[in-house]
């Protein structure tokens, strides 16, 4: 066997047929981080409320600014009920039934008036003491049914405007509750448009975002590609004197170069080992 040791350098090369590609793509990598690219979409990527929603919202924020008419109405007829505006003489068609009542009662006196001056005249006692009898108790008939009339009637008014009262008094807190309605709508509207100004702001940072991060995106593909790229390179290897450690250095060289070839490299092991071995035989 031969003594003494040395170095040896081995240099691994590209495969000729990957070089234009490896050229090309780095080439490429170069070109999009010099170039402008990314850029951001350029209209905006959130839907504006159309015409017909725009005309909507203000129809309804006006509506809702101005009140329904019909809310304050009626809360006023809640409150005379309540307050018993339709109560007795209050109530503005109590006199209007009770006339009519009246009416009806003093035509019946009258027609008992005449019935009996008529029967007194023809018994020949017109003016007689027992045809004023008569008279008074037609009178007293008469003031007895305005009497009765006015107070049934009273009666009846008393006691559906106190039913009307408890229902009322019950219904109120909701139609005092109405107020709100005109105010939660206007609500509603105020945070609809609160939407729509959200998603410009958001277009708008993601726009900024974008444009902030378009360098170091650019500069992160671009190293990824120049690192990912494969490279070719130099190295020198001691080569150990004499004997097994000869060996040993000499298949390590062999494998090295053979697994360096993409041709031979499914070969590198058992050739770099026959290598060693006649190396040891010298």
């Amino acid at each position: 066997m031969s003594g003494g040791g040395g170095t040896t350098t081995q240099i691994q090369e590209l495969n000729p047929t990957q070089l234009p590609f490896v050229e090309y793509g780095l080439g490429e990598a170069q070109r999009l981080y010099d170039s402008a690219t990314p850029t951001y979409f350029p209209a905006q990527t959130y839907v504006s409320p159309s015409q017909q929603t725009q005309s909507a919202m203000t129809a309804a924020q006006n509506r809702a600014v101005t009140g329904n008419p019909l809310v304050p109405a009626a809360q006023e007829e809640y409150l005379s009920t309540i307050q018993g505006d339709y109560l007795g003489a209050t109530n503005p068609y109590f006199q209007q039934r009770f006339q009519t009542a009246a009416d009806a009662a003093s035509q019946q006196y009258f027609d008992n008036v005449n019935r009996i001056n008529s029967q007194a005249s023809m018994a020949g006692r017109y003016g007689s003491g027992a045809a004023d009898q008569l008279q008074d108790r037609a009178m007293s008939q008469f003031g007895q049914n305005l009497a009765n009339t006015a107070g049934q009637l009273a009666f009846d008014n008393y006691a559906t405007e106190r039913q009307n009262q408890l229902q009322t008094a019950q219904q109120a807190p909701a139609m005092a509750a109405t107020d709100y309605n005109d105010i939660n709508q206007l609500l509603n509207l105020g945070q609809m448009a609160e939407g729509y100004q959200g998603q410009a702001l958001q277009d708008a940072i993601n726009r900024f975002d974008f444009t902030q991060n378009i360098p170091q995106q650019n500069l992160q593909n671009f190293l990824s590609a120049a690192y990912g790229a494969p490279l070719g390179g130099q190295t020198t290897s001691q080569i150990p004197s004499g004997g097994l450690g000869q060996g040993i250095g000499t298949g390590l060289m062999s494998y090295g170069m053979l697994a360096a070839n993409p041709a031979t490299a499914p070969f590198a092991i058992p050739a770099a080992a026959a290598m060693g071995l006649l190396s040891l035989k010298r």
